[in-house]
C-alpha cells in the first residue's frame, strides 16, 4: 500500500492525554493508522521522545520543507525515529516517534516551536512532515471557525465529557455545511438555522 493511501486512512489527534489508549487498538484493528500529538502534560512520554530523538543515532530519517508566502518564511524539519523501545507498550501498533521543529520568520515575526508525535506509521520523514503540516492547516482553519463563529472558547459547558461532545457536534456541523457548498459559517447559520427542511436534506 502506498504512502498516499495510508495517509487517507490515518487518524490525526491533537493530544494523546485525552485519548484512551484503547482507541489506538481500535484504530489498528480497523486497518487504519494514527498520528497523535504529545503535549506538555504528558511529561513522561514527552521526555522519552526527546531523549530518543536528541540522539542522532536513533534518527531513521530527516525531512526539511521550506515555504515562502507574502514575506513570510516557514521552515519545518521532521526527525523520525523507528526506535520505540523506551515507549510504553500500551500504545498499540506504535512504529515511530516524531519531532518537528518549526521556524517562522518575516516582518515582525520570529517564532520557533517544537512538536512531538507518536505514530503507527513507519513512513519516511518527508511523508510524515507533509501529513502533519496538512493536518495543522485543517485544524487551524477549523479552530478559527469554532472560536469566532461558534464562540467555543466562551462556552460554559464543562461537565463530564460535555465539552468534548459539543466540540464534536460543531465539527460535524462545519463539515456538513462545507460539503454542501457553504464556506462561510456565519452565512450558513444565518440562512439555515431556522430551515429544518434544508438541514434535514443535508444529513440524509
Amino acid at each position: 500500500m502506498d504512502k498516499t493511501t495510508r495517509f487517507k486512512r490515518c487518524c490525526f489527534y491533537d493530544r494523546c492525554a485525552s485519548l484512551p489508549k484503547k482507541t489506538t487498538e481500535t484504530i489498528i484493528e480497523s486497518g487504519n493508522d494514527y498520528v497523535i500529538g504529545v503535549k506538555g502534560n504528558q511529561k513522561k512520554l514527552m521526555g522519552q521522545i526527546r531523549e530518543t530523538t536528541s540522539d542522532e543515532n536513533n534518527i531513521t530519517s530527516i525531512s526539511t520543507i521550506i515555504e515562502k508566502s507574502k514575506g513570510r518564511k516557514e521552515t519545518r524539519t521532521a526527525f523520525v525515529s523507528n526506535n520505540t523501545s523506551n515507549i510504553s507498550k500500551e500504545w498499540s501498533g506504535l512504529k515511530s516517534i516524531i519531532r518537528i521543529e518549526r521556524t517562522v520568520t518575516g516582518k515582525n515575526i520570529d517564532r520557533k516551536e517544537t512538536a512531538y508525535y507518536i505514530s503507527s506509521l513507519s513512513s519516511d520523514a518527508h511523508g510524515l512532515n507533509i501529513g502533519i503540516r496538512n493536518h495543522w492547516g485543517i485544524e487551524n482553519r477549523l479552530h478559527y471557525v469554532k472560536d469566532v463563529t461558534f464562540k467555543e472558547d466562551e462556552s460554559k459547558i464543562n461537565t463530564g465529557f460535555a465539552a468534548e461532545n459539543f466540540s464534536s457536534i460543531r465539527n460535524i456541523a462545519i463539515n456538513i455545511f462545507r460539503e454542501n457548498g457553504y464556506e462561510g459559517m456565519r452565512q450558513a447559520t444565518r440562512l439555515l438555522s431556522n430551515d429544518i427542511r434544508k438541514l434535514k436534506k443535508m444529513i440524509e
